[in-house]
């Protein structure tokens, strides 16, 4: 695995850090390919019940690298295109994980980085966290960030973030349902292993299949979602 992300398995929970501090973990191709490849293989890992990912004290993510984003200036729109579909891969990465996954979120989630972080089924704050999307602001549209927010909060609100470009607090991020819990600074990746320890303690098939219904409910409409429920549990009652 690359030293882009560090990975450490607390029990049947796997803790992922990003490592690239020193650009406030700001996602090139490298990092994106990295943290790609870590969430498969605990995904594929038997012995993992959960994930925390996080990435460090100043920033979870501030976004995109738009250094190497503007070096691409010269790309034909078929290399355009397909850079798009990497970076909407890194979201579909965090999602299709198939056990529960939480963010762990200390300083800035500012685009990219906040659309990985509200991926995941779960995130824990810091009260000084800081989420945002600035890409209008910085003359770009706002695309592949988009859908996730708008099926988290809805599109007034996701309207207010994307247009406007404003950052918001950690407490009003767990008012518009971008965050779960805000904790102390410091006790922002204790509190997310902790969560995960619990989840972890129960039946693994359980959490697993809780969390695909979890998934497939919300790309349903309620009728369609109560047939699938059914279905699925015949099969359970199979296992059981």
């Amino acid at each position: 695995m690359s030293d882009l992300i560090l990975s450490e398995d607390h029990g049947a929970v796997r803790l992922l850090t990003m490592n690239r501090h020193d650009k406030m973990n700001a996602f090139n191709g490298a990092l994106s390919s990295a943290l790609i490849e870590a969430l498969g293989m605990a995904s594929d890992d038997a012995s993992v019940a959960a994930v925390v990912m996080t990435g460090g004290p100043r920033a979870f993510s501030a976004g995109a690298d738009m250094k190497e984003a503007m070096s691409h200036g010269d790309r034909t729109q078929r290399q355009a295109i397909a850079a798009g579909a990497h970076g909407t891969a890194l979201y579909d990465a965090v999602a299709g994980v198939n056990k529960p996954v939480i963010a762990a979120v200390n300083g800035y989630a500012l685009g990219a980085g906040c659309a990985v972080a509200i991926s995941a089924d779960m995130v824990i704050a810091g009260e000084g966290a800081v989420f945002g999307y600035p890409e209008v602001k910085r003359g770009l549209a706002a695309t592949a960030v988009t859908p996730t927010l708008v099926a988290q909060i809805g599109r007034k609100a996701a309207s207010e973030l994307l247009l406007l470009c404003e950052n918001i607090p950690a407490a009003r991020a767990e008012t518009l349902g971008l965050a779960n819990r805000v904790v102390a600074d410091d006790a922002v990746v204790s509190s997310a292993l902790e969560i995960a320890a619990t989840m972890a303690a129960f039946d693994h098939d359980a959490l697993w299949m809780t969390k695909r219904m979890i998934r497939r409910s919300a790309d349903l409409p309620l009728d369609q979602a109560h047939h699938m429920v059914k279905d699925n549990m015949l099969v359970m009652r199979g296992f059981s």
